[in-house]
């Protein structure tokens, strides 16, 4: 069905009917549920491991469940035996998760049932269609189901976010069946997204209620399960296929990073703590509603890419779901990457410190940057019309085509300056290396395999991407800070500042002006000019201390910050006297005024 005819569906009349019935009745229950919770004293207490500062209602998940479940039997038919056991080994997850908020369960006994659940549905024949093979089939169905479950678990973390990324992801679900015709699939995807929204009403910010483990293992178990029926994996093309994890990536990407960065700490992945994405964005600055409203829009972002590879042809539909991902890989390193505390309190290993330092990360994106651009330019050269033959050949040469791109960008030092420091000048020393690298690429080619079958186009269209998308990674990091940064809440800011510097140590300062609503204008380079003309930290360098009275002037500055331990060719005396004489206040901070160790408040001291 296109997408113009499914708003004439009959399917669409009782999912409406289903979602807004199921709205009014889990927002009555959830209203009932809180008075009771309050009546009885059943509420959350603040905990320093926990982000909450209220005290909400536990329990939220039961009348989350019940709510589904009474109208599931008024919409869904009896005769459907697949989707009522579905709901009922659903059920079997509610349970478990309300013994567990009743009485904390061990990991271990709380993996076997999700273990024992992900069984029983396999046995009733909902298995994710990877491949040919039953088995890998059937394994890679246990790992989504229990991920998945697990994900919205984990993502519980702020209010209303785990809430409202599972009714973005069922409302994309509802979608995907009404447009495949599947009338109760369909409800089961309205009734879950009227649930959730019911709920959500009494969960977003400031929460009065929180859904718990029987909430959030209920529901990320029903819509893992849900998103694995047959419409999602139309002709069975493996675009298809991914179309779940594309609804459901938020939460995979979450669970993901968390998991990874937990277990580089040493610390056990089961444990709770404040180190989600959602916390993460609330640190840099942004307040906790935009916070959770900006992974709202990142998910149904995933959810309308996925909408997308139902309607592209199958070559472009890996192009958008690998770009996508791209993209939130590239989101998530420079989310996650302040792991790197500079806090000396805090323990890292050194192999954490070492993968997540901002110059080893371009050794794993840049590949990826790569290999995408080369299957992107092959796509684009042959289209719809791709051959078998064609798809070969290109998969043949991408390791070989990467690996060349590779040593051409070390040849041309795009590794010699920090890649996240991205400037205009990269603009040209990318496009040497995009260029070297595709002629040494045609070249590599031709000595193995005689170029046959190749095509010069796929190769031209290719240096062109690479050289986009290899700036456009390396913008992407005072990119991702200056909108974190608009995107504050902040009033009229009366100080502006420059920052004296570029080293880490004017990340510092500059995270502790933004904390204070004090703006900075930009950088002023300490080191020779090396720095000029870049963007440092998401701020421009906008000259040397020479310039520094011509640039004041320019941009209405009358204060200078000096970070302590920042590097200047001056003495403290001589160095306040050329301010001085330019008509500026120096400003030194001193961020580590308590024997070393990281003041979280600071401290300044005018001159």
């Amino acid at each position: 069905m296109h997408l113009p005819e499914w708003f004439r569906s009959p399917i669409l009349g009782w999912v409406a009917l289903a979602f807004f019935s199921t709205f009014a009745v889990t927002a009555l229950l959830v209203a009932l549920m809180i008075r009771v919770c309050r009546t009885h004293g059943w509420v959350s207490v603040p905990r320093e491991d926990r982000w909450h500062k209220g005290t909400p209602a536990f329990y939220g998940g039961v009348p989350l469940f019940a709510g589904f479940v009474l109208l599931s039997v008024a919409f869904i038919p009896w005769s459907n035996h697949l989707l009522w056991r579905l709901i009922g080994i659903a059920s079997l997850m509610f349970v478990l998760g309300l013994v567990d908020d009743v009485r904390r369960l061990p990991p271990g006994r709380k993996f076997a049932a999700q273990l024992l659940a992900a069984g029983l549905l396999i046995s009733i024949g909902v298995v994710y269609p990877l491949c040919g093979n039953l088995t890998v089939n059937v394994v890679v169905s246990v790992f989504w189901l229990i991920g998945i479950t697990n994900a919205f678990n984990l993502l519980d973390n702020m209010d209303g976010l785990s809430a409202g990324v599972a009714l973005i992801a069922a409302g994309y679900l509802t979608t995907f069946y009404v447009i495949g015709g599947h009338r109760d699939q369909a409800l089961v995807g309205a009734l879950a997204t009227g649930a959730l929204a019911g709920f959500l009403l009494f969960n977003f910010k400031p929460a009065r209620i929180f859904m718990g483990d029987s909430g959030s293992l209920f529901i990320g178990f029903l819509l893992g399960a849900t998103s694995l029926l047959d419409v999602t994996h139309v002709a069975g093309l493996p675009a298809f296929v991914l179309a779940p994890a594309m609804v459901l990536a938020i939460p995979i990407f979450d669970t993901l990073f968390v998991s990874v960065t937990r277990r580089l700490r040493g610390q056990p992945i089961s444990q709770g703590g404040t180190d989600h994405s959602s916390h993460r964005l609330v640190r840099l600055g942004l307040e906790e509603r935009r916070a959770v409203l900006l992974l709202y829009a990142l998910s149904a972002g995933s959810g309308a890419v996925a909408l997308l590879t139902h309607h592209s042809s199958s070559t472009k539909a890996p192009s958008l779901i690998g770009f996508w991902f791209f993209f939130l890989l590239l989101f998530g390193i420079h989310l996650f990457r302040d792991e790197v505390s500079h806090d000396p309190g805090v323990a890292t290993k050194p192999l954490m410190r070492r993968l997540l330092s901002r110059d080893t990360l371009v050794f794993l994106l840049d590949p990826v940057a790569l290999a995408l651009s080369y299957y992107l330019a092959g796509g684009l050269r042959f289209g719809i019309g791709i051959s078998a033959a064609h798809k070969a050949l290109l998969l043949r040469s991408l390791p070989i085509v990467v690996a060349v791109k590779m040593l051409s960008l070390g040849i041309c030092r795009s590794f010699r300056h920090s890649w996240w420091r991205g400037s205009v000048g990269d603009v040209y020393r990318l496009g040497w290396a995009a260029l070297i690298g595709e002629v040494a690429s045609v070249i590599a080619v031709t000595a193995l395999y005689r170029f046959s079958g190749y095509s010069r186009t796929v190769f031209l269209l290719d240096a062109f991407i690479t050289w986009g998308l290899l700036f456009a990674v390396r913008r992407s990091f005072p990119l991702f800070r200056d909108t974190i940064y608009n995107w504050r809440r902040v009033a009229d800011v009366p100080r502006r500042v420059f920052i004296l510097g570029t080293s880490g140590h004017a990340e510092l300062a500059l995270r502790f002006l933004r904390d204070r609503r004090i703006e900075c204008a930009g950088l002023i380079d300490t080191n020779g000019g090396a720095d000029l003309r870049r963007y440092v930290f998401g701020r421009p360098v906008l000259g040397r201390l020479d310039d520094l009275a011509l640039l004041a002037r320019r941009h209405g500055i009358f204060e200078v910050i000096l970070p302590e331990s920042e590097e200047i060719p001056f003495s403290s005396v001589e160095f306040q006297s050329f301010c001085h004489s330019r008509s500026l206040r120096l400003t030194r901070l001193g961020l580590y005024d308590d024997g070393g160790q990281g003041d979280r408040h600071g401290g300044s001291r005018e001159e």
